[in-house]
């Protein structure tokens, strides 16, 4: 296969064909008079044949030139609808969500019919799921996680920061209770660096050992078993305050000594770039950032 002239030198000589004017080609392409001649000599040079009679104010298509033109103009239509096709949305009433399975369990599912009430034409399609997924042949439109925001090959957007605190079930509190008397509860532990993080910083500030606790339940990762088990009045753990500050306000949940930590991590909205255009993605990001108001 002969090899192809530069995409420019063709795109420059469809212009130049259109209007008949190397001046004209060049406004409407925000160049100079200079480079429209110059990519048209450049593509006359490849093929080996005139394309345009040049006049003093006006150029002309050769028998060449017109010949050649259909056959750009229809190339250059045909990008236009390929990429079209490619950014079209063929389901534009159905959002496909993969959401870290602690925020989607605690708090966006219970929210969802607000969505739905107010966008009823839009139907949302949910995987709960800590697993980061290939968008590439797949019909997700977007995912939320939990992390630092580096996911290559995506745009990611920072949607709502979050801290830990330590929280127990309001029949454990005793009166005038000390960090000291957590040596006497059951302790819920989630193993994993960020809460890791948090919770060292709760025994530094109160002089407290880590091996005096009594650790009745660890769970690798699983906040949601975390907090059901907390709820259930069955010990103190350090928890993410955005998946618990509705049961604080409520008093179903008490905070203890005052303490929050924040987190190093925070939940972000991604998917690559193009899928932010989509109008269900804006509107359920729209309404993603109202719903997270009454968080404080």
């Amino acid at each position: 296969m002969k090899k192809l002239p530069p995409l420019n030198s063709l795109r420059y000589f469809l212009v130049a064909a259109q209007t008949l004017s190397f001046k004209k080609a060049a406004e409407q392409l925000f160049v100079t008079q200079a480079a429209i001649s110059q990519h048209i000599k450049t593509l006359e040079t490849h093929i080996g044949v005139q394309l345009f009679t040049r006049g003093t104010r006006q150029v002309f298509l050769t028998e060449d030139g017109k010949r050649l033109i259909p056959y750009v103009q229809a190339g250059f239509e045909n990008f236009i609808k390929g990429v079209a096709l490619l950014s079209e949305d063929t389901n534009p009433d159905v959002l496909n969500v993969t959401v870290v399975e602690s925020l989607s369990f605690r708090w966006l599912v219970p929210r969802l019919q607000f969505f739905q009430k107010q966008y009823p034409k839009i139907r949302v399609r949910l995987e709960p799921s800590n697993k980061v997924r290939d968008f590439a042949g797949t019909d997700i439109d977007l995912a939320i996680r939990f992390g630092k925001g580096h996911y290559p090959g995506l745009e990611s957007r920072l949607f709502l920061k979050d801290k830990y605190v330590l929280v127990c079930h309001p029949s454990l509190i005793q009166s005038s209770m000390t960090p000291q008397d957590l040596y006497k509860l059951p302790l819920l532990e989630e193993n994993g660096p960020v809460t890791g993080d948090a919770w060292g910083k709760f025994l530094a500030i109160h002089k407290l050992e880590d091996l005096k606790f009594n650790k009745t339940l660890e769970v690798d990762d699983s906040t949601v078993t975390i907090v059901d088990a907390v709820l259930a009045g069955q010990g103190f753990a350090m928890l993410r305050y955005n998946l618990i500050y509705q049961q604080i306000q409520r008093r179903q949940l008490v905070s203890l000594f005052d303490f929050s930590h924040p987190s190093a991590y925070s939940y972000y909205l991604i998917a690559p770039s193009h899928h932010f255009n989509k109008p269900k993605v804006q509107l359920f990001e729209k309404w993603l950032i109202e719903a997270i108001a009454d968080i404080h």
